[in-house]
């Protein structure tokens, strides 16, 4: 069944370019050690309102942005932006291998002496299970081995 470890950072709007780069590096690695797919996805602030996300009755229940959104639960300034990252793994097995390989991979070890395009003290990170994959019309479900 696929994994997912998904990551949420502020980075500092003006670095994007650098974090991108940075990004493509490390997913190389990880591709190398089994993953399928790492997606970096970079918020809009302009898509980004809370009236975006809730039915327009339910919004007048709330004053504006007192909802919880990415950018105030990730503790982003006004100069950053909320970058969410996914790998995508074949497994849970395969994935849980990668990772303890990729912690001593001398390309990784070599980004700690790198200037950080983030603050990795900020992010927020964790492991999930696909737990509903519905495709879009034409497109095919993928195998969940259920």
């Amino acid at each position: 069944m696929p994994f997912h470890d998904i990551t949420i950072v502020p980075v500092r709007t003006e670095r994007k370019a650098a974090y991108l780069a940075f990004s493509a590096r490390i997913a190389e690695i990880y591709r190398e050690h089994g993953a399928l797919r790492v997606l970096d996805c970079w918020q809009s602030e302009e898509a980004s309102d809370d009236a975006d996300f809730h039915a327009a009755d339910a919004m007048d229940d709330y004053a504006p942005a007192s909802l919880p959104n990415m950018k105030r639960l990730a503790g982003a300034d006004a100069a950053e932006t909320v970058v969410v990252s996914v790998i995508e793994w074949p497994s849970r097995e395969i994935r849980d291998r990668a990772v303890k390989t990729v912690a001593t991979d001398p390309r990784i070890v070599a980004t700690m002496s790198e200037e950080p395009v983030f603050d990795g003290g900020r992010v927020i990170a964790g492991g999930f299970e696909v737990a509903l994959d519905l495709p879009g019309p034409g497109a095919e479900s993928p195998d969940t081995g259920d």
